[in-house]
């Protein structure tokens, strides 16, 4: 099973996620910025983030047959973007 065009356009933002997660989690180890502060909820954030893009790029990957990834992505995304809701 290759990467398809939908998980290597997801592969690419789950990237970019994971390099603003590598450098606030490095900011907070090193104690330049605090967990509570709002780097703290841009770094929840990029949690978040991260878990939609790998569900997305694992839907990607195994196709149609994975329902409960689709589903996954979909509850992630909502929680990623509230406003979608309104």
């Amino acid at each position: 099973m290759g990467l398809k065009a939908e998980a290597s356009a997801a592969l690419v933002f789950l990237i970019l996620y994971a390099i603003l997660f590598v450098f606030l989690l490095l900011g907070c180890v090193t104690n330049r910025i605090r967990v509570r502060s709002r780097y703290g909820s841009i770094m929840f954030y990029a949690i978040v983030c991260l878990a939609s893009q790998a569900t997305g790029v694992a839907f990607g990957i195994v196709g149609n047959s994975a329902t409960s990834l689709l589903l996954a992505y979909f509850i992630l995304y909502v929680y990623r973007n509230p406003w979608i809701l309104k």
